[in-house]
């Protein structure tokens, strides 16, 4: 299934976000409104895509709360095609966004909406935490075959893992897993689907 973006706008923090976002290729918007925000200046009307979430009352990271709210939903149903994006300046949400990471889910924080090449996009992927205790255990696995022995495509190496899953308590999909060793830079995948393995 084809890749696409869920985005996240936190308004109050990053204002020209809906415009940008609006302009991207972005499958899912989710607009968050602080209580004391005017309304949106953009005709949503005609954008299905764009879903307008009113926060109400007033209390310190009240806006950041049902954020988070929203992409702990969208993590357990969207498909492992989607990938998520947070718009805003704050850099407290990096280690959110590197633990949403570690559950398999590529994620990133844009915090300026220049053009895309200025754009500082926080996808620090893990490289340098701790690659969860079932992923070692499925990875030490395949580096006990030798090279030319592992899965060379995306399609057979998932076969594979999921082979390999079955006896062991996880609760993460082989494409999820996949997506872990991909962000560790344990393995990557070229445009053909190929696979190669970092060690």
């Amino acid at each position: 299934m084809e890749k696409e973006t869920w985005c996240f706008i936190d308004l109050e923090n990053l204002p020209s976000a809906l415009e940008y976002a609006i302009g991207k290729n972005y499958a899912r918007i989710f607009v968050f409104l602080g209580s004391q925000q005017k309304k949106v200046n953009i005709d949503l009307s005609k954008l299905t895509r764009v879903e307008v979430i009113k926060i109400e009352g007033v209390g310190k990271n009240n806006l950041d709360f049902h954020l988070i709210y929203y992409l702990g939903k969208c993590q357990v149903n969207a498909g492992n095609h989607v990938e998520f994006a947070v718009f805003s300046k704050d850099t407290g949400w990096d280690r959110l966004i590197q633990f949403i990471q570690k559950e398999g889910r590529t994620c990133k924080r844009i915090s300026t909406t220049g053009s895309v090449k200025k754009a500082v996009q926080i996808a620090k992927v893990v490289q340098n935490a701790e690659l969860p205790s079932d992923v070692q255990q499925i990875f030490k696995k395949l580096q006990k075959q030798s090279k030319a022995q592992r899965p060379k495509q995306v399609d057979r190496l998932t076969n594979h893992i999921q082979s390999i899953i079955r006896s062991l308590e996880t609760t993460k999909t082989a494409p999820q897993i996949v997506e872990i060793l991909k962000q560790h830079k344990l393995i990557s995948i070229d445009g053909n689907k190929k696979v190669t393995y970092a060690n």
